[in-house]
């Protein structure tokens, strides 16, 4: 065989060894599952009819990637069963050559932040043990202290009966799980914001086009650089005693508020480490995507506003992150069904899981062999995108083959 003859039947041989690769990778089955919010047997019930755990509650999904958009937690009572869940099956799908995705939703961050408007008795429950009366008195007489020492004017009351009603049995041990050391708060803080998988760009709320993402990558690091602050302020604020360590974030902000106007006003002694950390928090915290209506945990434009001015800005965006489709949830569009935006190029998959907050039912999206599914928990398929048709000859063709060589 002449050289050149050999040397282009090696380049054909390559040439459809990648053609076979990119169909594999094409092939690759995506789920994506989004709001949870405490609902665990409505959780269950969708990852057992997506074929991702088993009747054992153990990884079955194979070489599947399973996305999870963000917010299990809050407003429902079985939050912390559906974080062990995740927990768990995202150490076994690695065994199959699969992959979890946990993703930062807004109630996840808020959860860590301190923010907890929404956290249920039942998530509080979940923590408690036979020490939570006894944590209870003894932070009571803490705080009373640290009142008496460096409260300023304003500062949070210290009723005891009110006290104990805002800080329920387990509210001290959800804080420290959640916290910079805590199992379930190093976990949340491993977490990225957005994901690429495919061709498709994972969200928790929605990525805002008029702000010009350059890449995933640059989204997260400010997430996590982010996030990094946060904790860095909060330490520093509680070593400079301004604020308590166990003190929510508006009972912080609050605090940091007044400390600084009384010291400003010459009624309240700070140190000048006290002054910086103060300025710092304050000035940064309304700065911050992860907070912030545009920012990828809180956007609710795409799944809002009107389609057509968005249109073009939106295919922009998604070709700049080299991607063709965004999924999102934390906006409930529909409880009956995941709704399809953008010329299918934008899919809202929270429907509302929680059946008793929000009267939906429990979804999941489905990428597999150039198709997009819709799947929800009582065995209902629906089809949302089709495989081109030349993929879809392509298949029947090897389909075909695969018949005769039998």
């Amino acid at each position: 065989m002449k050289m050149k003859e050999w040397y282009l039947r090696r380049c054909v041989y390559l040439l459809a060894f990648l053609a076979v690769a990119a169909q594999a990778a094409t092939a690759a089955r995506i789920v994506a599952i989004g709001d949870v919010h405490g609902a665990y047997p409505e959780f269950v019930s969708i990852l057992q009819r997506t074929g991702l755990i088993d009747q054992s509650l153990n990884w079955s999904g194979g070489q599947t990637t399973f996305v999870q958009v963000g917010d299990i937690l809050d407003r429902g009572g079985e939050s912390r069963k559906a974080l062990d869940l995740m927990m768990k099956i995202e150490g076994q799908a690695g065994q199959q050559h699969g992959k979890v995705i946990p993703l930062l939703g807004n109630h996840e961050v808020m959860d860590m932040m301190g923010d907890l408007r929404y956290v249920s008795p039942g998530e509080y429950q979940a923590f408690s043990t036979d020490q939570s009366e006894k944590i209870r008195e003894e932070k009571y007489e803490e705080y009373k202290n640290f009142v008496a020492e460096h409260g300023a004017p304003g500062s949070p009351p210290t009723d005891h009966d009110e006290w104990m009603a805002q800080h329920p049995p387990g509210f001290f041990e959800l804080r420290d799980a959640y916290g910079p050391k805590g199992e379930y708060g190093r976990w949340f803080r491993s977490h990225d914001a957005v994901a690429k998988v495919g061709d498709a760009i994972f969200v928790h709320a929605g990525l805002d086009p008029d702000l010009h993402y350059k890449s995933v990558e640059e989204i997260n690091k400010r997430v996590h650089e982010e996030l990094a602050a946060f904790d860095l302020y909060w330490k520093e604020l509680c070593e400079a005693k301004v604020i308590w360590p166990y003190m929510t974030l508006n009972e912080a902000i609050h605090q940091a508020q007044n400390v600084y106007r009384a010291a400003q006003s010459g009624t309240y002694t700070i140190t000048p480490y006290a002054h910086s950390s103060i300025v710092n928090f304050l000035r940064n915290l309304p700065n911050w995507s992860i907070i912030s209506p545009q920012g990828p945990l809180w956007y609710r434009g795409l799944a809002q506003d009107p389609e057509a001015p968005l249109q073009e800005k939106l295919n922009s965006m998604l070709a700049g992150l080299k991607a063709d489709y965004i999924v999102m949830g934390h906006t409930v569009v529909s409880r009956q069904g995941i709704t399809v935006r953008f010329d299918h190029h934008a899919f809202l998959i929270d429907t509302g899981m929680n059946e008793a907050f929000f009267q939906g039912r429990p979804s999941a999206l489905v990428f597999e062999s150039g198709r997009i599914m819709a799947e929800y928990a009582n065995g209902e398929q629906q089809a949302l995108v089709d495989p081109p048709s030349g993929q879809k000859a392509a298949a029947a063709d090897r389909a075909a083959d695969g018949n005769n060589q039998r």
